[in-house]
């Protein structure tokens, strides 16, 4: 049985919260059928955009950055989150975060928290493939200003996080075909990938060359 460590706010929707403990693991359960992968163990936070925030900030790891580099960290979240109904997050350990806005959530229909939670769920999936956990805690040190990226790594990173953006949206529509979501082209991500791939490597190569 998956690992799940359900962190509902005392101040969050109880109608959220109660619907996303009762469809979690039914939604697990689908998202596992559908992709033929366990989903990783799992911390679901339901809050706010400013718990939201601070879920993100918990995971990234806050002790690793500077007092500023950290309030910066968090203000960017928390405006980031500001028409997002969820997020998801790698850790500094095994586990995936998935932090469930119930301010939003709350304003719409109670079916989008199946919707939400099968997306995010892909996510946490995708987060678990090989190498890339590395990537993304990478991405959170350049964020808290501990390490730097290498020119063109971002926008890989980027266009790959695109891709699996569009791999979200699908099985979520496969999963629950009453959603409909925007048609998602794929090519102009794939163009960014190689191209930022491309970009990557020369900076690379001119490293190496001096």
């Amino acid at each position: 049985m998956i690992d799940i460590d359900f962190q509902p706010s005392g101040l969050a929707s109880l109608r959220v919260v109660g619907q996303v403990e009762r469809e979690l693991p039914k939604a697990i359960a689908a998202v596992e059928q559908h992709m033929g992968v366990v989903v990783p163990p799992l911390t679901v936070v339901v809050a706010g955009r400013s718990g939201m925030a601070t879920a993100k900030v918990l995971a990234a790891g806050w002790r690793r950055g500077s007092a500023r580099a950290v309030a910066g960290y968090w203000l960017h979240t928390r405006r980031a989150a500001q028409g997002a109904l969820a997020c998801t997050s790698v850790t500094r350990t095994d586990r995936i975060v998935i932090a469930v806005n119930s301010t939003a959530l709350k304003r719409h229909e109670p079916g989008e928290v199946w919707s939400t939670l099968v997306h995010e769920l892909v996510h946490a999936v995708q987060m678990d493939r090989p190498g890339r956990r590395a990537e993304l805690r990478s991405g959170m040190d350049h964020d808290l200003r501990v390490t730097e990226l290498p020119p063109g790594l971002r926008q890989a990173m980027d266009a790959v996080t695109a891709i699996e953006e569009a791999e979200a949206y699908a099985i979520q529509r496969d999963l629950d075909p009453a959603v409909e979501p925007a048609p998602f082209d794929h090519s102009p991500a794939a163009r960014r990938l190689v191209d930022a791939a491309r970009r990557w490597e020369t900076s690379v190569e001119s490293i190496h060359a001096r």
